[in-house]
């Protein structure tokens, strides 16, 4: 995911990755995310299955992927290994 540093983004103007995900997207998780702060699990599982949601991106970014949950929760994701983690169902 992404590094500790903040920002405040108000323009999500990319909808083409470079990765090759565009907005819209459906994405299934393919192996369970255990979430973690630090090196200690949250008790948080995204379980294998679940569908998000690639949305528009920060075009100054291309490598980080904006996704929804269904339940609306928005996360982040390096492109570089998203495709480990989830699968196209589009």
């Amino acid at each position: 995911m992404c590094s500790n540093e903040f920002r405040l983004v108000t323009e999500y103007g990319l909808t083409d990755y470079p990765c090759g995900l565009s907005a819209g997207t459906r994405l299934r998780i393919k192996k369970e995310i255990v979430t973690r702060q630090g090196n200690a699990p949250t008790g948080v599982v995204y379980p294998v299955g679940e569908t998000w949601t690639v949305l528009n991106g920060v075009v100054d970014e291309p490598g980080i992927i904006w996704l929804r949950q269904a339940d609306g929760e928005s996360h982040t994701w390096d492109a570089e290994d998203i495709l480990d983690t989830f699968e196209k169902i589009d």
